[in-house]
């Protein structure tokens, strides 16, 4: 089901499996009133997130550079959140939730990051485009040195106790072994393969004797990541969120690969889009079998985030937070570890595709948009929380929203008739009707305290929250 935003949030239902394509102003009023929105996503597009060359031993030829350092927002990454920013800016100021008076409506936000450089970055370029004379502070704790936030890394801030061996035991329980994923996801590691080491995708790979791949100066011999082993053992030195169980291949694969769809969105001509080796599909030129890639960082998220008992351990204190945002908003008061303040009726938290998988995971929701794989977290891609209000009292409703590969590739303007892709999602549990995915807000609150494992979450009468932070660098 594909909803234009505006279509969604006034009100035309239709069935699950109907696409929609109609023009925001066409859509009438559906007599709710947006009280409160709350943006929880990945930042935009970066380079590489692993120095290229220590990626260089899994390809026969080099990895063209990004024009920025390892793992820090490109400057189109910062247009294509500033473009989506502008876009909530028409959005928001349709539904009444921006006033137009930019010291008011910037009081009345609230931006927060992970202390990572890219996300503090696509915290303010989204807040530049949301009010672009009056952009609100990014609250975040130091990125350089770098300190964990327990919002979205618990378990390095010691908010959180994980028991490794229970997280292999339970992900063993649900995916059998390395061999059965091996076998499960061979196709997805074939393809890529076949554009790390040059040969075409359906013939037989080289042979087995080693062959030498460039690296700096020097040759190296190559290492075919999708070869090495899947152990699902439990980790046990540096133990951070989404990187509880060793997973082998399947993360070796996706560093691997990462780089190709950045380069893809990050504008990179297509003979160096993964060197050329990804043809879009016709007649439409789309990047399938680039998006098909990604179907490994899914897998990697789906073992790390996404099974019941690492997705409370790791995801149970944001979700706190944004229920607590909204219960805020609800009541009129402070509420001791919110986002914001009373007043904040717009929310941003920036950080990565593994914290937004794994809130997701907390309440086993899912989504599907054009030209993506099922559940893929999308560069400036996020789940977002609506809070809204009728004459049956309040009400949530929760997107999944990003900007189309080529929206982020092209720096296409967005606006209330050409909008980012969106779909509503179902809350289990939360529907009573197979065609209305809302959820009462008091149904949604005992849907999160029961998915909330109380032992992982900061108390927060002693939650210290960040300050804004300012003059962040890439380094």
């Amino acid at each position: 089901m594909m909803f234009n935003r505006m279509v969604i949030v006034l009100g035309l239902v239709f069935a699950l499996t109907v696409p929609v394509q109609v023009p925001a102003q066409t859509a009438t009023n559906d007599g709710t009133t947006l009280k409160q929105i709350i943006i929880f996503g990945r930042h935009s597009i970066r380079s590489s997130t692993v120095d290229l060359a220590l990626l260089q031993p899994f390809a026969v030829d080099v990895y063209p550079p990004f024009d920025v350092a390892t793992g820090c927002l490109t400057p189109r990454g910062v247009t294509a959140e500033n473009l989506l920013g502008a876009y909530y800016s028409q959005y928001l100021s349709y539904e009444g939730l921006l006033t137009g008076n930019p010291r008011t409506d910037a009081l009345a936000s609230y931006f927060r990051s992970n202390s990572i450089e890219r996300s503090w970055m696509t915290a303010n370029a989204f807040g530049t485009g949301l009010i672009p004379s009056f952009p609100p502070p990014v609250h975040s704790f130091s990125v350089n040195p770098q300190v964990p936030d327990p919002v979205f890394d618990p378990i390095a801030a010691g908010v959180a106790k994980v028991d490794p061996n229970l997280a292999a035991t339970q992900v063993q329980e649900i995916f059998n072994s390395g061999e059965a994923l091996a076998s499960a996801y061979s196709g997805d590691f074939s393809l890529i393969r076949s554009v790390l080491f040059d040969y075409p995708l359906g013939t037989q790979p080289p042979p087995p004797t080693p062959r030498y791949c460039p690296s700096g100066q020097t040759q190296t011999f190559c290492i075919d990541p999708t070869a090495i082993s899947i152990p699902l053992t439990a980790n046990t030195q540096n133990i951070k969120t989404g990187q509880v169980i060793n997973v082998g291949a399947l993360a070796d694969t996706d560093g691997a690969n990462d780089p190709f769809v950045m380069q893809y969105a990050d504008g990179f001509p297509m003979d160096h889009v993964a060197w050329g080796r990804l043809p879009t599909s016709e007649p439409n030129c789309k990047p399938d079998l680039l998006s098909q890639t990604t179907r490994i960082v899914d897998a990697v998220f789906s073992i790390e985030v996404r099974t019941p008992y690492l997705s409370q351990v790791q995801s149970s204190n944001a979700a706190s937070h944004i229920l607590r945002t909204m219960q805020q908003a609800v009541t009129g008061s402070k509420v001791p570890g919110a986002f914001g303040v009373a007043g904040s009726r717009i929310v941003v938290v920036i950080s990565s595709d593994t914290y937004v998988a794994g809130l997701a995971g907390l309440l086993n929701m899912h989504w599907q948009l054009p030209e993506y794989q099922p559940d893929y977290c999308a560069p400036g891609g996020a789940l977002v929380f609506e809070l809204r209000q009728s004459n049956r009292g309040y009400l949530v409703r929760v997107f999944y929203t990003a900007q189309s590969f080529d929206q982020l590739r092209y720096l296409t303007p967005l606006t209330l008739n050409y909008p980012p892709e969106t779909i509503q999602l179902l809350v289990p549990g939360g529907s009573t009707s197979a065609t209305d995915l809302d959820v009462n807000f008091a149904v949604f609150q005992k849907l999160m305290n029961n998915a909330i494992g109380r032992q992982y979450v900061e108390n927060p009468r002693k939650e210290v929250p960040p300050e804004p932070l300012s003059g962040v660098t890439c380094q």
